[in-house]
Order: C-alpha cells, then structure tokens, then sequence
C-alpha cells in the first residue's frame, strides 16, 4: 500500500476521534455534568482531565499533520486558492490550526486554573467566592469549548465537500 493510502486511513482515524471526543464531551457530556451539579461535575471532571487532554492532544497532532502531508501528496499546495478542493482544504487548516491553538493554548491554563482552586475546596464546602470563581472558570472553558466544536464540525463539513469538488 501506498504513503498516500496510509496518510489518508491516519487522517481520517484521528481525525474521527479527535472531532467525535471533542462534540462528544463539549455538546453532551459537559452540560449533562453541569446539571447534575458540583458535587458530580467536579470529581468526574477532574477524573476526564487526565486522560483526555493527552488522547486529544496526540489525535489532534497527527491529524493536522496528516493533512498537511496529504496536500502536498495528492493535488499539491499550488491548487490550493483556485479550485473548490484547494478553498475548502485552505478553510479547514486555517480552522483547525485555531482550534488547536485554543484547544492547546488557550483552554489548558483555564484548565490549571479550575484544579488548582478545586484542590483547595477538595473535601469542604467551597465558600461563595469559590463557587463564583470555579462557575467563571466553567464558564470560560464551556465558551472555548463550544467555539472549538463549532470549528471542527465547520472542518468536517469542508472535508466533506473537498472530498466531491
């Protein structure tokens, strides 16, 4: 089998789940936790944020990375502003660049942020100004998220029509 097959299977699996995880966790499992309250949002989020950033963070990689190899493998990075295929492949590495660039740069310190407070309300009641700054870190962190999804789901749907133009 050819670099090209290989490149292909490797940029659609990670790509799968890198995009399945992120809608997955952002659209239905973080607003399910957030109404069914701290007491099960935050032990569970604390639990999720050991594996899945480093899951996301390698699929995201060697999803970007794929792709980028593919350009250059297939129709070549001159087509990429004068045909249907080269827009919406210049679309998508432009949103999934933001998209790890948010995902990475942007979430992760909001992420510290939240552990570091949480630990110290680990095992007590969080005193109102607590609870106020852990619903703002949340908050952040639900918005980036949401943002990222949407990207990602615009990336699908741009590789979808690059796959027919």
């Amino acid at each position: 089998m050819d670099t090209l097959f290989w490149l292909r299977v490797s940029h659609i699996l990670f790509g799968v789940v890198w995009v399945g995880a992120d809608a997955f966790i952002t659209l239905i499992l973080f607003p399910r936790l957030k109404a069914l309250g701290p007491e099960i949002e935050r032990p569970v989020m604390k639990s999720l944020m050991r594996s899945v950033p480093p899951v996301m963070m390698v699929s995201s990689v060697v999803t970007l990375v794929s792709g980028v190899l593919l350009i250059g493998e297939s129709r070549g990075w001159s087509v990429l502003f004068s045909t249907g295929w080269g827009w919406a492949i210049f679309i998508s590495l432009v949103l999934t660049g933001l998209a790890v660039i948010v995902g990475f740069g942007a979430l992760p310190p909001i992420t510290m942020r939240y552990e570091k407070l949480y630990k110290t309300v680990e095992g007590r009641s969080a005193t109102p100004d607590e609870s106020r700054r852990l619903d703002s870190l949340t908050s952040s962190a639900t918005v980036l998220g949401r943002i990222n999804s949407v990207m990602l789901l615009i990336v699908v749907v741009a590789m979808a029509i690059a796959t027919v133009v």
